[in-house]
């Protein structure tokens, strides 16, 4: 569970493990604005799903040379929503083309946040009791 709180007058992103990052109300500020968070909960899941699936394959690479950047974009006179998440993967140089091609078909199934970003959900919000 995440939990979201407001203290002095910062809003708090805490998880299980406590207070984690702060959270902004617009890009490129101290913290994180809900569209970082979204970008990295995708990047993340992205880049879990790399290492696990090199992991189950038993490609050793260096992992540190794994690097992830999202992208949203929204279209003209859309404003509430986004439309398009655009993912650059940097995978390790060792890898060949053919590999890496197989990689980016098998994360992409993998991503559970990006599955779920594919399809309708349902967002059900109601007032704590």
């Amino acid at each position: 569970m995440t939990t979201i709180q407001v203290v002095n007058g910062q809003n708090e992103v805490r998880n299980e493990a406590g207070f984690q990052v702060i959270g902004s109300i617009a890009p490129n500020q101290e913290g994180l604005s809900p569209k970082e968070l979204l970008e990295a909960a995708l990047g993340l899941c992205i880049s879990i799903s790399l290492q696990k699936v090199l992991a189950r394959d038993e490609v050793e690479v260096n992992v540190d040379e794994i690097e992830i950047q999202v992208t949203t974009s929204k279209d003209e006179g859309i404003t509430n929503r986004f439309v398009r998440f655009d993912v650059t993967v940097q995978f390790p140089s060792q890898l060949d083309n053919s590999y890496k091609e197989k990689l980016i078909a098998v994360i992409e199934r993998a991503c559970t946040i990006g599955n779920t970003l594919k399809n309708d959900v349902v967002i059900n919000t109601v007032e704590k009791r």
